[in-house]
């Protein structure tokens, strides 16, 4: 029985959980900010902080916001806490983990394998180190793939659209710079 650890327990961590819970999973751990998140825990998720969950689990997955305090959450630190036999994702923003230190955790057989969804930069170059190795899988940012998903994306850019052609604040903007 393995232990999940999901980093970042907003909509899509839950979704993820949700769809992970059915695989007999002994425990579902989580770390976020903005703990406790009541619907994570009525299914059984434990809050735990971000160093216990990264040595506990045998699968990570980052799925938090990218800010000053998550930038590099993933680092030499973090990955020489996690089991050797740990499989950590990303697929929240690439500024989440340092990919000079996944590098060398994954060359030196520090955590058996990873998968990013999003890196710095994108797409990474042909010839960047982690596309050497053979215990990554990188995918080119197709999280938002889904077509729901694209639907509910086009759906805000017209309503940020409207809302400035209105006159009126957007409603989800983004801060340039």
């Amino acid at each position: 029985m393995h232990f999940f650890g999901i980093v970042g327990m907003g909509r899509i961590g839950q979704g993820v959980m949700k769809r992970i819970l059915p695989f007999g999973v002994a425990k579902v751990l989580y770390f976020d900010v903005f703990h406790p998140i009541k619907p994570a825990e009525d299914m059984g998720a434990q809050y735990v902080e971000f160093e216990e969950l990264v040595k506990q689990s045998d699968f990570i997955v980052a799925m938090c916001n990218l800010s000053e305090q998550t930038r590099n959450l993933f680092n030499k630190k973090a990955f020489d806490l996690m089991k050797p036999t740990a499989v950590f994702v990303n697929t929240s923003r690439g500024g989440v983990v340092n990919q000079e230190d996944l590098y060398d955790a994954l060359k030196n057989k520090k955590i058996r394998a990873a998968g990013l969804d999003v890196m710095v930069p994108e797409p990474l170059p042909k010839d960047h180190p982690l596309t050497t190795l053979e215990n990554i899988i990188l995918t080119p940012h197709v999280g938002s793939a889904e077509v729901s998903v694209r639907v509910q994306m086009a759906k805000l850019a017209a309503q940020n659209i409207l809302a400035v052609l209105d006159g009126k604040p957007m409603v989800s903007p983004v801060p340039l710079g």
